[in-house]
C-alpha cells in the first residue's frame, strides 16, 4: 500500500506523542507526571453535563446542519456581540469539531497551492502541518524573548511577498503565553489591510488572561471580516477539550464555504456536545474567572520553583496555562538539544515536558500548568533533583 507524499510529509503532533508515551509509562506502573498536554485538570461546569444528559434523554441525538445548530450559532454570535460591542450574527458563525478543525478548514477554504502563510515562531505545533495539508507554504518569522515573543510589525511586513495570503496569529499564545496589546494588533491589522492579507486569529485562550487585558481583532469593528477570521471554542474556557466544539467567526461567504467543506469531512460536530456548548455559553460565564485565579496561583508557584533550578529561566506568561522555559544554559555538554533534555526528564525524573523544537525554537521547554498544584510542585522538584 503506497502512502501519499502529502501524508508522508506530515509529522505526528509532538505534544500528543509525548502525552501518549507518558500514558503508556503510567500503564506500566510508572509514576509519570505529565506537564505536556494543553488540557486543564478541572471538570466542566455542572450545567454542561446536565445539558448533555438532558439532550440524550430527550432523544436530541440526530444529525444537525453541518455548519452547526442554529441555536448554538446564535449563542456564539450573541456572546461576541455583547463581549466586544460588535455586530455579529449567526451567519458569521460556523460550528466545527474543535477550534483545530476551524483553523484547518479555513486554510483549505482560503489558500491555493503555493500560497504563503506567515507564522510567527514559536508556534503551536499544528500550524505548519495544517498549511501543508492545504498545499500552502509556511513562512516562519522569528520572535524573541527580549520582545516577549511578540511578532514585531516590521518583521511581519518584511516577510510579506506577492504570494502571501494569510498571517496566523495566536493571542494568548501557545506555547509562550504572550498576549498582544491593542496597539500592537492595530499596527499588525493596518499592515494586513495594506497588503490585502487575511489574519487568521487563533483566540482559543481568550478567557484565560493572567495579567493585563485581552484585545480581540473583533474589537476593530469596521469591515473587520474583509481581513480577519477569528477562531475559538469551548475547550479552554470551559475545560471541555474532549467535547470537540469550536467555531470560526467570519464573513458569510467564508462561513458557507466552511460548511461545504465540513459537510464532506465530518458532517456536524457532535450533537450532544452542541447542546452542552449552548449551556456553557449561556449559563456558565462565571466558570473561567474561577479557573483563572487558580491558574495564576499555579503559574506564580511554578515560576518561583523553576527559577531555582540552575540553567532554567522561565518566561512569565500573561495568558493561557503554559510556561515557556529557557533551558539553553542547562543543556551544556550533557544534552545536545532540548529534545534530548525532554527525553532525559521523562525517563529519569518521570516528568513529561515538551521541547522547544516542537514549536520551532531550540533551547526551551514548554511546561504545562494545567495539572494540579501538587503535581506541578512535585514535577518541578523531580526536575531539580534530576538535572
Amino acid at each position: 500500500m503506497k502512502i501519499s507524499a502529502l501524508a508522508r510529509s506530515l509529522h505526528s503532533s509532538p505534544t500528543l506523542s509525548l502525552s501518549a508515551k507518558a500514558r503508556a509509562m503510567k500503564a506500566r506502573g510508572i509514576d509519570v507526571i505529565a506537564l505536556s498536554a494543553g488540557e486543564l485538570d478541572f471538570s466542566p461546569p455542572d450545567v454542561v453535563v446536565e445539558a448533555a444528559e438532558k439532550s440524550i434523554e430527550a432523544g436530541n441525538i440526530k444529525y444537525t446542519a453541518a455548519i452547526g445548530m442554529p441555536k448554538l450559532r446564535e449563542s456564539v454570535a450573541k456572546r461576541y456581540s455583547q463581549k466586544y460591542s460588535a455586530s455579529i450574527d449567526a451567519q458569521n458563525i460556523a460550528i466545527t469539531v474543535g477550534a483545530k478543525q476551524a483553523l484547518a478548514n479555513t486554510l483549505l477554504a482560503l489558500i491555493e497551492p503555493g500560497d504563503e502563510v506567515i507564522i510567527p515562531a514559536p508556534y503551536w505545533v499544528s500550524y505548519p502541518e495544517m498549511v501543508e495539508l492545504a498545499r500552502g507554504k509556511a513562512v516562519f518569522v522569528e520572535t524573541t524573548a527580549g520582545k516577549n515573543f511578540h511578532l514585531e510589525p516590521e518583521k511581519f511586513e518584511n516577510a510579506i511577498s506577492e504570494k502571501t495570503r494569510i498571517l496566523m496569529l495566536n493571542s494568548p499564545s501557545n506555547p509562550t503565553g504572550a498576549v498582544y496589546s491593542e496597539s500592537e494588533l492595530t499596527e499588525i491589522f493596518e499592515i494586513a489591510k495594506r497588503h490585502n492579507i487575511i489574519i487568521l486569529a487563533d483566540e482559543i485562550y481568550e478567557d484565560l488572561i493572567l495579567d493585563g487585558e485581552f484585545f480581540s481583532f473583533l474589537q476593530f469593528h469596521e469591515n473587520i471580516f474583509d481581513n480577519v477570521v477569528v477562531i475559538s471554542g469551548i475547550s479552554k474556557t470551559f475545560a471541555m477539550t474532549g467535547w470537540r466544539i469550536g467555531w470560526a467567526i467570519a464573513a458569510p461567504e467564508l462561513i458557507s464555504a466552511l460548511g461545504r467543506i465540513q459537510g464532506h469531512q465530518t458532517s456536524n460536530s457532535c450533537t450532544i456536545s452542541q447542546y452542552a456548548a449552548i449551556a456553557a455559553l449561556e449559563k456558565a460565564n462565571d466558570f473561567a474567572p474561577k479557573i483563572v485565579r487558580e491558574i495564576r496561583k499555579r503559574r506564580d508557584v511554578a515560576i518561583e520553583m523553576l527559577s531555582q533550578i540552575p540553567g532554567f529561566k522561565p518566561v512569565k506568561p500573561a495568558g493561557a496555562f503554559y510556561i515557556f522555559c529557557d533551558v539553553k544554559d542547562a543543556l551544556g555538554k550533557k544534552f545536545s538539544s532540548s529534545a534530548k533534555l525532554s527525553e532525559f526528564l521523562l525517563e529519569n525524573a518521570h516528568v513529561a515536558a515538551v521541547p522547544g523544537e516542537a514549536f520551532g525554537i531550540e533551547g526551551y521547554l514548554r511546561i504545562s500548568i494545567a495539572a494540579s498544584m501538587k503535581n506541578i510542585a512535585e514535577a518541578i522538584t523531580r526536575i531539580k533533583n534530576t538535572i
